[in-house]
C-alpha cells in the first residue's frame, strides 16, 4: 500500500472519527436532562381516575408530592408524553384496567408503575419499568420473589375531601354509590335480600330496578356527607379483589367520613380493620347484618369512630406518597443518579 493511499484512508478515519465525536456532543447537548425533583404522573385511563368512583385522586397525589417538594405535572393516556412532562426525573405510571398504548421510560431518571389490580397484567408489561408498586399484598409478595424491585402501597383517602358531614336532610338506610361499571357481589346481595337500597351511580338504567335509582352523580365535595349521613353504607369489594386482598379507596373514603358500612368478605380488610367493618359472604348474611345494626345507632358509631382512626391515620394521602417515595429513592440510589 503505497503511502498516499495509506494517508488517504487515514484522513477518512479521521473525518468520521471527528464526526463521530461531533455527533456524541450534540446528542449529550441536545438531550433532555432529567430533574430529579420533577414528578410526572402519567395516568393510564382517563375515565377511571376522573369519576365519583374513585373522586379526583389525581389532585390529591398531586397535592401531596408537592408537599414534599416535587414540582408534579400530570398527563393522561391521550397525551401521555406531554412536552411539559419530559424534562420529569421521576415518572409514575398509573396503570389503568388496560396496558399503555406506549411506554416510553425515561432511562435518566426513574420509573415506577403503579399496579393495583393485575387481573390482565403481564411480566413482559412491566419489566420496561424500574419498579412496582402495587396495593396487592399477594402481587407484592410474587413479585418480591421473582425479582422485581417492588413496594407494597395500599390506596389511599383524602381526609381534606372525605371528612365527618352528617347532614339529618342526606340520612337514608342504606347507601351504594358506584357505576355499574364492573361486576357487584355487593348490589347482587343487596337486591336479592329485598333491602331498602338507595344507589348513586351511572349505568344502572336499564340494569336494576329504577326504584333503587336515586341519582346519577354525587359532587366530590358532598360526597363525605353522604357517607357520614347514611345510617349504613354498602360498599362494593369485587371477587377478584377479595381472592386478592385489594381494598378500594372506597372503604377508606367511607371510613375517612366516619360512616359504617358493610362489605362482602375481603381477607386484608378484615386483617386492616379487624371487626369495624361487618362483612359477608351471601345475601343471607348481609341480611342478616343489616337488621342488626339498622337500629342500633350506638354499635354503628363505635365501627365507624374504629375504622376512622385507622383510615385516617394510616391510610391518608400523605403516607401514600412517603411509601411511593421510599421506592423512588431506592431505585434513584440503585442507578446512581
Amino acid at each position: 500500500m503505497s503511502d498516499k493511499t495509506m494517508k488517504i484512508i487515514l484522513s477518512v478515519l479521521t473525518v468520521i472519527l471527528l464526526a463521530l465525536i461531533v455527533g456524541l456532543i450534540v446528542m449529550k447537548g441536545g438531550a433532555t436532562k432529567a430533574d430529579l425533583n420533577k414528578l410526572a404522573l402519567r395516568v393510564g385511563e382517563l375515565r377511571q381516575y376522573r369519576t365519583m368512583n374513585r373522586a379526583d385522586i389525581n389532585s390529591a397525589m398531586e397535592k401531596a408530592f408537592s408537599r414534599v417538594g416535587y414540582n408534579v405535572v400530570t398527563t393522561t393516556e391521550d397525551n401521555l408524553y406531554a412536552d411539559t412532562s419530559k424534562d420529569a426525573g421521576v415518572n409514575l405510571y398509573l396503570r389503568g384496567y388496560g396496558p399503555f398504548n406506549e411506554v416510553k421510560t425515561n432511562q435518566k431518571g426513574v420509573n415506577i408503575i403503579y399496579v393495583r389490580d393485575y387481573d390482565s397484567l403481564f411480566e413482559d408489561e412491566i419489566k420496561v419499568f424500574d419498579g412496582v408498586a402495587t396495593s396487592s399484598p399477594d402481587f407484592y409478595n410474587y413479585l418480591l420473589g421473582a425479582g422485581f424491585a417492588v413496594a407494597y402501597v395500599p390506596e389511599f383517602t383524602d381526609p381534606s375531601v372525605f371528612y365527618p358531614a352528617p347532614k339529618k336532610e342526606l340520612e337514608r338506610d342504606l347507601l351504594y354509590v358506584g357505576d355499574n361499571d364492573r361486576s357487584s357481589p355487593a348490589i347482587s346481595a343487596a337486591v336479592e335480600a329485598n333491602l331498602p337500597l338507595e344507589i348513586y351511580g351511572r349505568f344502572w338504567v336499564g340494569n336494576i330496578d329504577d326504584n333503587f335509582i336515586k341519582g346519577e352523580y354525587i359532587h366530590d365535595n358532598d360526597l363525605g356527607a353522604y357517607f357520614s349521613s347514611a345510617k349504613i353504607n354498602l360498599v362494593n369489594v369485587t371477587e377478584h379483589e377479595s381472592e386478592l386482598g385489594i381494598i378500594p379507596s372506597r372503604v377508606y373514603d367511607i371510613a375517612a367520613s366516619k360512616g359504617f358500612m358493610l362489605a362482602p368478605y375481603n381477607k386484608e380488610i378484615e386483617a386492616v380493620f379487624g371487626d369495624a367493618i361487618p362483612m359477608y359472604k351471601n345475601a343471607e348474611e348481609l341480611k342478616a347484618l343489616y337488621n342488626q345494626y339498622i337500629n342500633d345507632e350506638a354499635a354503628r358509631a363505635e365501627k365507624a369512630e374504629k375504622a376512622y382512626k385507622i383510615a385516617v391515620s394510616e391510610y391518608n394521602v400523605d403516607l401514600f406518597v412517603q411509601r411511593m417515595n421510599g421506592l423512588v429513592e431506592f431505585l434513584i440510589n440503585e442507578k446512581k443518579l
